[in-house]
């Protein structure tokens, strides 16, 4: 019996981008930084779908170890985000690892009506400086 096959692509139709860089504290902890932009304001299936991929992806990917903390940069998303998006790695959260969502200032209490508060932050600096030092507390 002769089997039907379908060609299918993994492609994603998204104007979403990003950008992903790493931070290691004093005490060599990985931190992972994803940093986001989406030009339009209307949300559509494929972009939501891009959002998990990449933060699942970034949150399980070996550097020389998987990252334990992550921050989430989405200032550059013109299009205003609610708990429903899959932004935040399950594998980070289930671990209760530290993450941060770095917010555009202007929507910070928007944002704090869907995310814990104590993940926000509206600027990348202060972010990284809080989970370096939540981290390397343990050691010292």
């Amino acid at each position: 019996m002769a089997y039907s096959q379908q060609s299918v692509t993994l492609d994603l139709d998204t104007d979403v981008t990003h950008q992903c860089s790493l931070h290691y504290t004093r005490d060599q902890h990985l931190i992972g930084i994803i940093e986001f932009t989406k030009p339009s304001y209307v949300l559509k299936w494929g972009d939501l779908e891009y959002f998990r991929r990449r933060t699942e992806e970034f949150s399980v990917m070996p550097f020389p170890e998987c990252v334990n903390a992550m921050i989430v940069d989405i200032r550059n998303i013109a299009a205003f985000l609610d708990n429903e998006v899959p932004i935040l790695p399950w594998r980070l959260v289930e671990e209760e690892c530290p993450v941060r969502l770095v917010v555009p200032q202007d929507r910070l209490e928007y944002y704090a009506g869907f995310f814990e508060p104590t993940w926000l932050s509206t600027d990348l600096d202060s972010a990284i400086y809080e989970i370096r030092d939540f981290m390397d507390m343990f050691v010292h």
